[in-house]
């Protein structure tokens, strides 16, 4: 079942950076996702796993939301330094899911993973939009 979700999720990839759905380019996408090496060890737990690849398979409408408020507003000025929790360090695929969904956005980047007060979490570094007061103010 693991290769299986880990074959999509590279095709997935593959699909998104070629940005060609040919049946010959996805042919040649499950060859790959087939062939490159695949992680061994302790199996990964599923529930997890399938709720951070559902979060990074959202991200992406979400990315092209904030790569289009870039285009038109393009004025991004607050920045904060958030934590946000994260699931098991030790669990390596999912630490890749969480800061790939985290990190796809224009305005967001982990910039760690660190032991907080209530666990794991990840620092993020993120631009939010300046508010309309500050704007006219300026002005």
């Amino acid at each position: 079942m693991v290769f299986l979700l880990s074959c999509l999720f590279r095709l997935l990839l593959w699909a998104l950076l070629t940005a060609d759905l040919s049946p010959l380019n996805l042919a040649i996408g499950l060859g790959l996702a087939m062939l490159l090496p695949h992680a061994r060890g302790p199996g990964q737990p599923l529930g997890p796993t399938l709720r951070a690849l559902w979060r990074s398979v959202l991200a992406v409408p979400l990315a092209y939301g904030e790569a289009l408020a870039l285009m038109v507003g393009g004025d991004r000025e607050q920045e904060s330094w958030i934590q946000r929790p994260a699931s098991d360090p030790r669990n390596r695929l999912l630490v890749f899911l969480e800061v790939f969904a985290i990190t796809l956005t224009p305005f967001t980047i982990v910039l760690g993973l660190s032991d907080g007060e209530r666990g794991a979490c990840y620092t993020v570094h993120q631009l939010r939009p300046r508010l309309r007061q500050q704007k006219e103010v300026q002005r």
